[in-house]
């Protein structure tokens, strides 16, 4: 038989041993992760790759010198200006977003939620901006769950669309057919959408899931119901008006500014028509569901400025300095406030004191070995 002090002892080096164990587990999760990380960012290079040779090709057709020449005739005020209302817009949004979560992020601090949130647009060159999404593993550690944050993000596309489509008004009203039809399917994109959450719809689709065959179409309808429930849940009176209000605020800054760069360039256009034709290319990106709008919205923008008296350079050079000042440089803030997020974990709650040791919201905790 054992003696006490031998049990004490072999005890001790069993403890060592188990001790020993757990951060080399959460080093593996954490290294995993890190590949996971590199792999999203990567996403980023055929969008990248796409958006330059599109820009190449467009400036050897109409010259690249007097393109290049336009875009020189920028003053670096002017564009910091342009900058500065690409910021109103992501603060105007992200307020909107707060909103939506307010319930639920009570233990989030708010510098924390706003690095979260600018998080999203690293991967906002997907389609439908679907990479948005990476925004619900940095919130799943502060009790915000996924189907939460999905549901935030379906009702942020929603109402971007109605306050893009408003604005929109502004030159679809005197435009040609083809420029009300991206009118006529913007409307109708929202309808559906408005449609897909209303109770009667979420009855129908309850009432399918029963009649249909398998396991695997049934469960995915069952799914797509309570998503549904949990955005209309969320889509409150007071968040659709407020919401409204604030995407109408924020892509009019945004189109202000592509006024801005329009007159900088010499162009004579006012400064609604501007907006105009900045929410109709935005919405014709949507809608075609490429990456980012890349390609369609460009055109779009284009086609209208040189309707409206631009050159073929100008009206390039007006829609890639846009494009840079709106787009792009929301994926650098993106990717900035990612990798910041990576680097510094920051508090697990408001208040409490205690850093995650964790690089990576996915790592293992002491409660949850897997990570799930």
């Amino acid at each position: 038989m054992q003696s006490p002090a031998g049990f004490r002892k072999f005890a001790s080096i069993k403890i060592r041993t188990r001790n020993r164990r757990v951060p080399e587990r959460v080093h593996m999760l954490s290294s995993e992760q890190g590949r996971n990380t590199f792999r999203a960012r990567s996403l980023l290079v055929p969008t990248i790759i796409i958006f330059l040779a599109a820009y190449l090709m467009l400036s050897s057709s109409v010259g690249f010198g007097d393109v290049m020449a336009s875009m020189a005739a920028i003053d670096l005020r002017v564009l910091a200006i342009v900058l500065a209302l690409s910021l109103v817009n992501y603060a105007l949004r992200f307020w909107r977003w707060s909103l939506m979560l307010s319930s639920s992020s009570i233990a989030l601090p708010p510098s924390r939620h706003f690095l979260i949130y600018l998080t999203g647009f690293a991967l906002t060159t997907t389609p439908g901006k679907v990479g948005e999404a990476l925004r619900t593993f940095y919130l799943k550690p502060f009790g915000i769950s996924a189907r939460h944050c999905l549901a935030a993000l379906y009702n942020e596309r929603l109402l971007d669309l109605v306050a893009i489509g408003v604005l929109a008004m502004f030159i679809v009203a005197s435009s040609g057919a083809v420029t009300r039809s991206f009118g006529l399917l913007g409307a109708a994109l929202v309808t559906a959408l408005i449609v897909a959450q209303h109770p009667a719809t979420i009855a129908r689709l309850e009432r399918l899931s029963a009649f249909l065959p398998g396991r695997l179409i049934p469960s995915l309808t069952n799914a797509a119901t309570t998503f549904l429930r949990d955005v209309r849940s969320m889509m409150t009176v007071r968040l659709a008006i407020v919401g409204t209000l604030l995407g109408l605020l924020a892509w009019g800054a945004e189109g202000f500014g592509t006024y801005i760069v329009a007159r900088e360039l010499g162009l004579n256009i006012g400064p609604l028509a501007a907006i105009g034709i900045y929410a109709v290319a935005m919405l014709a990106g949507a809608l075609s569901f490429l990456p980012g709008g890349l390609g369609s919205t460009e055109i779009v923008m284009i086609s209208f400025l040189a309707y409206a008296g631009a050159t073929a350079p100008e009206a390039l050079a007006t829609t890639t300095i846009v494009r840079l000042a709106t787009l792009w440089f929301a994926v650098a803030l993106g990717l900035g406030a990612w990798s910041a997020i990576e680097a510094f974990p920051g508090p697990i709650a408001a208040g409490s004191g205690h850093t995650s040791e964790r690089k990576s919201p996915h790592a293992a905790s002491q409660n949850d070995p897997e990570g799930r």
